[in-house]
């Protein structure tokens, strides 16, 4: 190994000094300048894991997933009382498989990968093949595809026309106004800013996403934050936790929890607003800006309950910041305080840095931000129970990172993974088709790629290769994975339109816009229908049977 690195510092320092390139070759030579491993006589291809050699292992593994598969696969038919919907931010397929490596091995699965159905969703806005999280959330919340960066409305506003906006016919309700209606609690919990575009959608109607504070909003149009306060979702949201409390405070006001100044022109102190309103409406409320008024906040004490905890987005998990709960604690406080209604609740959980780290090619950081949406889904299937409570979980649209090369079993996902023979430099498993990275990997003084053998993949701050230069690195229009488990979560199978995951929610608890198609058993009421439909007492001793079975079968095979 240090002859290897000796040669390869010693061709870099060459090519660099001299500016002579390295020829391609495609066959071994006779060079001073490193070769693949596969190129040495003595090479020795690498061994997986001694116990899954024998395909005895792979046989009773795959009897064991079939047995595991016929004791899940049975529709739940109760009614949802309530609904946990968890968007994972830019959460692309390849971002999970990476996380999986990142966690510790390949063979591993994320918390929601082990609900027991899944599906996948096409992410296209009505007018661009890629999507934003505006016109993705638009789908997921309202049932309505839209255009790019439009918040809640229809595809007649184009993106910035506040005049459009206006108009009542082009305005979408969102899953959680039919939830309001119903008497059922709602929530939004996100580690973005809460006038961000996804948590946006829940609440607000805006030509642009970019109108969170009044600074630029045209015309009689309202800004994101000020709906947050007085809309007719906004004003009526039990719980709303996240951060982006510059959009809360006027111009030039120190927020000092936060280390930020406001941003608002009108002068507005929101926040004081928000308690001022919802005393006057008969709730006790509270305010909370860090972690440890979060932990101290008495549900039963509360009706209502806003946290801003940062300024701007709150902090990646590996920046360190104690002050600011984690995603996981954030959805924890909200499900004690949610719970409290006996009707039910809807709510809404973002885990949003997992898209702002693809965008600076900071892929580390991306995965580690994707364990933290996989704690909150845990611990939030951990309190509720699948007979009443239908858990959605999705990504909005994906990223540009792939995952590839031909890296050896167990190596570290941040690593180098293979070796190219063209520019006899090894490569990163992880890199993107585009972003501001670019000029960190390729130099522009001389010809080629920076050799990664000299780089610190690991640090979070390691920004991984891009392929094209670009200010900020896109999504990808690739289809997403969306997974489900409670009442009636078996309808999330399949390849479908992204907005069909609105509908079939309102499907599974009663909600929706008239003359939705609705379970029957909504006419008896959510209550009522969970508890009188449930899975025939024959097709569960059907499917035990089955699995056991099946597993008594697996343990006699022999090879």
């Amino acid at each position: 190994m240090c002859r290897a690195k000796c040669l390869i510092a010693l061709a870099t320092f060459a090519n660099c000094i001299f500016a002579f390139p390295i020829e391609p070759e495609l066959t071994p030579a006779p060079t001073p300048y490193p070769t693949h491993p596969m190129d040495d006589p003595e090479w020795v291809p690498p061994q997986g894991p001694y116990h899954e050699l024998d395909q005895k292992f792979w046989i009773n593994s795959g009897q064991r997933l079939v047995a595991d598969q016929l004791s899940k696969n049975h529709p739940n038919l109760n009614l949802a009382k309530n609904v946990i919907i968890f968007i994972a931010d830019g959460m692309s397929i390849t971002t999970q498989s990476a996380t999986r490596v990142y966690m510790g091995g390949e063979q591993l699965a994320l918390s929601f990968e082990e609900f027991p159905y899944a599906g996948l969703a096409k992410t296209y806005c009505i007018n661009y093949q890629v999507s934003d999280s505006g016109c993705t959330a638009a789908a997921i919340l309202t049932g309505v595809k839209n255009n790019y960066g439009t918040i809640a409305v229809s595809g007649h506003v184009p993106l910035m026309n506040c005049e459009r906006s206006l108009e009542e016919e082009n305005r979408l309700t969102s899953i959680l106004k039919y939830a309001q209606l119903s008497g059922r609690s709602t929530g939004i919990v996100t580690n973005t800013r809460i006038t961000h575009a996804t948590p946006a959608v829940g609440y607000a109607v805006s030509g642009a996403r970019y109108w969170e504070d009044d600074e630029d909003v045209p015309g009689e149009c309202v800004d994101i934050a000020r709906q947050l306060v007085y809309g007719d979702v906004g004003q009526n949201l039990t719980v709303v936790l996240g951060g982006g409390s510059r959009h809360f405070f006027p111009a030039g006001v120190a927020i000092e929890e936060h280390g930020s100044v406001g941003r608002r022109r009108d002068g507005r102190y929101l926040v004081s607003e928000w308690l001022q309103l919802a005393d006057r409406q008969g709730d006790r409320a509270a305010y909370v800006s860090d972690r440890r008024e979060l932990a101290n906040v008495d549900v039963g004490k509360v009706d209502r309950l806003l946290g801003l905890f940062a300024g701007n987005h709150m902090s990646y998990r590996l920046e360190h910041a104690p002050d600011e709960p984690t995603l996981e604690e954030m959805t924890a406080k909200a499900l004690e305080l949610l719970s409290k209604n006996d009707k039910g609740y809807v709510l809404l959980v973002e885990g949003g840095r997992i898209d702002h780290a693809h965008h600076d090619n900071l892929a580390r950081l991306a995965l580690d931000e994707t364990v933290e949406f996989h704690r909150a889904v845990q611990h939030a299937a951990r309190l509720t129970s699948e007979d009443d409570t239908l858990i959605v979980v999705t990504a909005d649209h994906s990223h540009t990172l792939t995952m590839g090369g031909y890296p050896v079993r167990g190596n570290n996902i941040l690593a180098t993974g293979d070796f190219s023979r063209l520019d006899r430099m090894p490569f990163f498993t992880l890199t993107y088709a585009n972003g501001p990275s670019y000029f960190d990997h390729f130099s522009q003084t001389t010809a080629g790629r920076a050799n990664p053998l000299f780089m610190d993949s690991h640090n979070p701050a390691f920004t991984f290769p891009a392929a094209v230069p670009y200010e900020d690195e896109t999504h990808g229009g690739d289809d997403v994975a969306v997974f489900a488990r409670g009442p009636y979560s078996h309808l999330f199978s399949g390849l479908y339109e992204q907005h069909l995951i609105a509908h079939l929610i309102w499907y599974a608890s009663c909600l929706g816009p008239d003359g939705s198609l609705q379970a029957e058993a909504c006419s008896r009421g959510v209550e009522g229908a969970a508890a009188a439909i449930g899975i025939p007492c024959f097709a569960c001793m059907a499917g035990l049977v089955a699995a056991v079975m099946v597993i008594a079968l697996s343990n006699q095979l022999t090879i």
